[in-house]
């Protein structure tokens, strides 16, 4: 029996997963992942085109489910002044795992194979960033509050160095008391 024809996009990303972990983003092909999904190859090329393609689709799909999750976290603070920074802030009170570090830095590595990739993480971080500085009464402060966070997180995802729990919780507590402090823009006038 042949392979499939056709592909879940959940199952593709799977496979673009398993592929870049074991072989590395080098030995990332449509054929390679075409096996690993069990799937003729013409079904990868459909989907994603090219290598390039795969890892845009594999940023992009991985971004999702971080905003998802950040979506849910976002709620939690809906109505609040700088709902999205301390949304942005409760998220990293967990230390990454090991599984987080390796996605991190594989999507790192993508990021340097190719453009498509860097900016769909550049229009992620202008997204957040833009909309810190809407919400804000005083935006420089919220947005030198969201670089401390990306240091913080970069150190950590990047497995450069580990905070501890107790430093971690103290360095975010006085990020949220900042954004805490700022009452938030104005309503609007439209």
């Amino acid at each position: 029996m042949g392979r499939k024809r056709t592909i879940d996009r959940e199952e593709l990303m799977k496979a673009v997963e398993a592929v870049a972990r074991r072989d590395g983003i080098s030995g990332l092909s449509i054929d390679a992942v075409a096996k690993e999904a069990g799937v003729s190859k013409s079904s990868v090329v459909y989907d994603c085109e090219t290598k390039a393609g795969l890892l845009a689709a594999f940023t992009r799909h991985q971004l999702a489910q971080h905003r998802e999750k950040f979506d849910a976290a976002r709620a939690r603070f809906e109505g609040q002044p700088n709902s999205c920074l301390k949304a942005l802030i409760e998220e990293f009170r967990s230390a990454p795992t090991e599984e987080d570090i390796a996605m991190a830095l594989l999507l790192s590595v993508g990021m340097g194979a190719n453009a498509e990739c860097r900016d769909i993480m550049r229009a992620e971080m202008r997204r957040d960033a833009d909309n810190i500085r809407t919400e804000a009464a005083e935006p420089y402060k919220m947005l030198r509050t969201l670089l401390t966070l990306h240091g913080l997180a970069f150190l950590e995802f990047y497995d450069l160095h580990r905070f501890d729990q107790i430093t971690r919780n103290e360095i975010l507590d006085d990020l949220m008391a900042i954004a805490e402090s700022d009452k938030g823009a104005p309503p609007s006038s439209d």
